[in-house]
């Protein structure tokens, strides 16, 4: 046998061990995500608690037992659905607050809370995420904190965010925890709707925003929400966990 078909016999061998594993690969990616999917489905609907994993698998046309090659159980599932869900209100608020970006960057951040507020509330999911608010604040930490960060430091630069650079990381674990607290005030019913106002009032005075100024941007009219488009292949990377 010559050099080359030397060669050409290891490249297909190297393709016929590549190949299954790319397919296997996309094959574990579609069907984590057919179960999220179902789960959002789900959940979204009926809440977490009354979810099964029998109707989750059922609904996402996946066996009963592959269902844990994915996941630990249906809370573990909960905690990826959670992920997704502020991956896509992060992309929205962007949509949402893109006119704001040029014109008044220190608007984006309370639009961008008060819209996600809204939602959560009007949603079933969120009233078993907020009785467990450790899970609920780390993930909301790191899912939106590409997104907040960013906010952060563009009201910073034309100074109406009175803050250090160093400090960035600090203001936005605090943001998430009054956000966090909020959120479980009004699910079970100890405020109304409307504190979300004064909850994002004062997360812009935590922010170095002046009492007026924030009462101002908290009351201020909201612009249209675009629906939902959740990606369910969506994944936290480590980079953002760091």
């Amino acid at each position: 046998m010559s050099d080359d078909q030397v060669e050409e016999s290891k490249a297909a061998k190297r393709t016929a061990t590549e190949v299954p594993s790319t397919r296997n690969s996309r094959k574990r990616i579609k069907t984590r995500a057919l179960l999220l999917k179902a789960a959002y489905e789900v959940m979204s609907t009926r809440g977490v608690d009354e979810a099964t994993i029998q109707e989750i698998t059922e609904r996402a046309d996946v066996g009963f037992g592959t269902f844990y090659n994915y996941f630990s159980s249906k809370d573990d599932l909960a905690g990826y659905v959670l992920d997704c869900v502020i991956n896509d209100l992060g992309r929205r608020n962007d949509l949402a607050t893109a006119h704001l970006r040029l014109s008044d960057p220190a608007r984006v951040m309370p639009v961008s809370i008060r819209l996600t507020l809204r939602d959560a509330i009007a949603d079933p999911m969120w009233k078993w995420w907020v009785l467990r608010p450790d899970l609920l604040a780390d993930r909301m930490r790191e899912g939106f904190k590409i997104f907040a960060t960013r906010d952060i430091r563009d009201a910073i630069k034309v100074g109406v965010y009175l803050l250090n650079e160093q400090d960035i990381d600090t203001a936005w674990g605090i943001a998430v925890w009054m956000m966090v607290g909020a959120l479980r005030d009004i699910v079970i019913g100890h405020y109304s709707q409307e504190h979300e106002q004064k909850v994002v009032e004062m997360i812009m005075r935590v922010m170095g925003v002046s009492a007026t100024s924030a009462r101002e941007v908290a009351t201020g009219q909201l612009p249209v929400y675009p629906a939902p488009n959740i990606d369910f292949d969506f994944q936290l990377v480590a980079s953002q966990q760091e």
